[in-house]
């Protein structure tokens, strides 16, 4: 369990330092939006990073400051929030997930108009019940498109009931489909020995 943390943590770390190199380098009139995508036994947990360029940020900043006092609100963070999560789509094997807001955290309006100012939005998404073996997450980000810059990666699992077998992006990673296996837990693998063992009583002469 303590090296699927380390290499989720050290993972984690260098998609923070891609998402940096990244935002440096991608157009200025883009936004760029790195998701990090994290699978568990009950749940799919997202974080996306928006980073709005120079010649975006005061029309971007405009559109959220709706009430023009030259500060975002809690309300006004919550409803970006919202709008985004309306404009993300997650599902598990054709089925699609209904996700909420877990929390946000928004830059100083003036970080934001030097190109440097990230915003980071955390999502999940409650899993149903799987069975044990492969199966296929898709995840869409359709938030602005056409102006925007996407990165999309799966994260090392810190479960070691789950395990990320392979991803697969559209051109612009704007769309991730990762597929995944779930392993059985300790009560299934016991409840799996225990009817074997009865089977095999059952069967002796």
């Amino acid at each position: 369990m303590r090296g699927h943390s380390g290499l989720a943590v050290v993972l984690a770390l260098a998609m923070t330092l891609l998402a940096g190199m990244e935002a440096s380098a991608h157009r200025t009139e883009d936004y760029l939006q790195a998701a990090r995508i994290g699978i568990e036994p009950d749940g799919v947990r997202i974080t996306l990073d928006v980073t709005p360029g120079i010649a975006v940020a005061d029309s971007f900043l405009a559109a959220l400051d709706q009430d023009r006092d030259g500060r975002l609100s809690t309300d006004e963070q919550r409803g970006y929030a919202e709008q985004v999560l309306r404009d993300l789509q997650v599902a598990i094997d054709g089925r699609r997930l209904a996700s909420q807001v877990m929390s946000s955290s928004f830059p100083e309006p003036s970080a934001m108009r030097r190109g440097e100012g990230t915003l980071r939005l955390s999502f999940q998404a409650a899993l149903p019940e799987v069975s044990a073996g492969g199966h296929q997450l898709l995840f869409r980000n359709a938030h602005l498109s056409g102006h925007s810059a996407y990165l999309a990666n799966a994260l090392v699992p810190e479960s070691a009931r789950v395990a990320v077998t392979a991803q697969r992006r559209d051109r612009d990673q704007s769309e991730l489909t990762i597929e995944y296996a779930v392993h059985a837990g300790e009560a299934g693998a016991m409840l799996g020995w225990v009817r074997s063992g009865l089977t095999a009583v059952f069967r002796l002469p």
